[in-house]
């Protein structure tokens, strides 16, 4: 496949680092981002540093705020931006694209893609484009603020991609294989969405280190926060996932198997394999409750989840007290405030007619 143009929508850590790594690669890169102060300070500072897994000075092409512009001409659109930003950045994007373009969500959380496809669709958006979404982000890697240094800490060994339509999944692959091998296609969107690790990663643990946050202690994440009993809470969230993957007849990792799989790290559980994660080592802990481990990854990653297993007739008890737990301590809704399965277009559907939805 010819060099594709790249359109990196999302200049935080994850956005800057794709954007950086595909210019040091080669690749034609736009990069966007909704706050001008962040553009401006990527824009002064003339390129993006990164150190770690990847190393280079990298001068991005075009940084700018207008959507319109980041995308024209862009053959893959990376999606890199907070998942409960994804069906507003949709709606942004509708007017603006074109035939033949990809929207690769990086990850689509639990149902990322599903939600995409009913925002364009309900803004009419008129362009042929295929809709992807990953089951995790690229990189594990930090960056004290725009327009300085990117730490790539590590770079993942496996990452699944499932398209909408399914039949479209080879047109992504070979597209994002032009630049990372490491993409690899799984049958639908089911996969990675009931794949998502950061739901099952980043909710239990912060919540069950609350008192540790807001005490502005500093510690290490994975290896100090993911202590032996709350890995135990994490595995029991888990296997409630596993359940609703089963009534879909959907096989993915259990977290253990991910860690694995991502990080080629070995342990007797998951405990011992997060300790084992070298990419992990030196990530500290949020210092406040208001992060993205919980206004992400709970009302788009646990609350679909609850919902889809309440729909088929799933207990989950621990995924369902880990939501409630995040409403109490936040003083939100997050049954409210998350992406329901009527905004993903499954609201009232069976297994069978959901599964032939995605097929």
């Amino acid at each position: 496949m010819h060099k594709p143009k790249f359109a990196v929508i999302g200049a935080g850590n994850g956005g800057q680092s794709i954007a950086a790594h595909l210019t040091l690669l080669g690749f034609p890169v736009h990069l966007y981002d909704i706050e001008p102060d962040k553009v401006n300070a990527l824009r002064r500072a003339g390129k993006i540093i990164v150190s770690g897994a990847v190393t280079g000075e990298a001068v991005i092409d075009l940084i700018t705020n207008d959507i319109g512009e980041a995308i024209r001409g862009a053959n893959v659109i990376m999606v890199v931006v907070p998942t409960v930003y994804q069906g507003s950045l949709a709606k942004a994007m509708a007017p603006c694209l074109a035939d033949g373009q990809i929207i690769v969500l990086n990850p689509g959380a639990t149902g990322g893609a599903l939600e995409v496809r009913s925002v364009l669709l309900e803004n009419n958006c008129q362009a042929k484009v295929l809709v992807a979404e990953t089951d995790t982000l690229l990189y594990t890697c930090r960056s004290p603020k725009a327009g300085e240094a990117i730490i790539i800490q590590g770079i993942k060994h496996d990452v699944k991609v499932a398209a909408l339509p399914p039949g479209d999944i080879a047109t992504v692959v070979a597209a994002l294989n032009t630049a990372f091998p490491l993409y690899k296609a799984v049958p639908n969107v089911l996969y990675t969405s009931l794949s998502n690790a950061n739901s099952m990663m980043h909710p239990t643990p912060t919540l069950l280190n609350a008192g540790r946050i807001e005490s502005k202690t500093s510690f290490d994440y994975y290896t100090d926060g993911l202590t032996p009993s709350i890995a135990k809470v994490v595995e029991a969230v888990d296997k409630e996932r596993a359940c609703i993957c089963a009534v879909f007849g959907v096989k993915v990792d259990t977290i253990q198997e991910w860690y694995t799989r991502c990080y080629g790290v070995t342990g007797n559980n998951l405990y011992e394999k997060v300790q084992n994660v070298a990419a992990y080592k030196g990530v500290k802990g949020p210092t406040t409750l208001e992060t993205w481990y919980l206004f992400e990854d709970v009302p788009t990653g646990l609350v679909p989840l609850a919902q889809l297993g309440q729909a088929m007739g799933v207990p989950t008890p621990t995924i369902s007290a880990v939501v409630e737990l995040s409403n109490r301590l936040l003083g939100r809704n997050y049954w409210e405030e998350g992406r329901p399965l009527k905004r993903l277009g499954l609201q009232g559907k069976t297994s069978e007619e959901i599964r032939q939805l995605v097929l």
